[in-house]
């Protein structure tokens, strides 16, 4: 556990692939989706804060806090971010999208690694693979998050658009499975016939 950080886990998308169905917790191995990140984010982070919109008290379940965008109508994750950051009491935040069951702290941990040890100038750390950024993970300072709110205002909800605003350190990974997202059925399906 990491005391310097605490974990935002996004949870708060209308589930449009999934037919309306609120992806955190749909089923994957036995528990709830949502259930992978929450243990990695309390293997890597002191506190733990669910972005959710819908079945605010099944989110309780797995967190102390869960809050809902300040925006109706599902904004976006840069929306759940925002709306999360005050809950926010450590120096430091991982951000972690609920539909990467497949992360560990084998990813993790270099990124929480770089921030600390990057310089004083440096806001954020992500990935990228095949020459994607990979936003559903990141490692940011947490005073940083505050300049989702200029983004916001000028009307631009890229997480990618907002992290390319900062000052960041971009990590490179072959690992195209630690970065396969569950957004359909489908997704779902395949990955209980492995």
């Amino acid at each position: 556990m990491n005391t310097e950080f605490s974990t935002i886990i996004l949870a708060g998308g209308k589930g449009m692939r999934m037919g309306g169905q609120d992806k955190g917790l749909v089923a994957y191995q036995g528990r709830p989706l949502i259930h992978r990140s929450v243990r990695l984010a309390r293997q890597c982070s002191d506190a733990i804060i669910i972005s959710a919109n819908r079945n605010v008290t099944q989110y309780k379940t797995f967190a102390d806090v869960v809050i809902q965008d300040s925006l109706p109508n599902y904004g976006g994750p840069l929306f759940g971010i925002q709306a999360c950051t005050c809950s926010v009491l450590t120096d430091y935040t991982l951000i972690i999208a609920c539909d990467l069951p497949n992360l560990t702290t084998r990813f993790v941990r270099p990124l929480q690694k770089a921030l600390l040890d990057g310089t004083p100038q440096l806001d954020a750390v992500v990935y990228r693979h095949d020459g994607f950024l990979q936003c559903g993970l990141i490692a940011i300072k947490t005073a940083a998050l505050a300049s989702i709110d200029s983004e916001l205002k000028a009307g631009q909800r890229s997480v990618k658009r907002w992290l390319e605003s900062l000052s960041l350190l971009v990590l490179d990974s072959d690992d195209a499975l630690a970065f396969t997202n569950f957004n359909t059925p489908n997704n779902f399906t395949a990955a209980s016939k492995r």
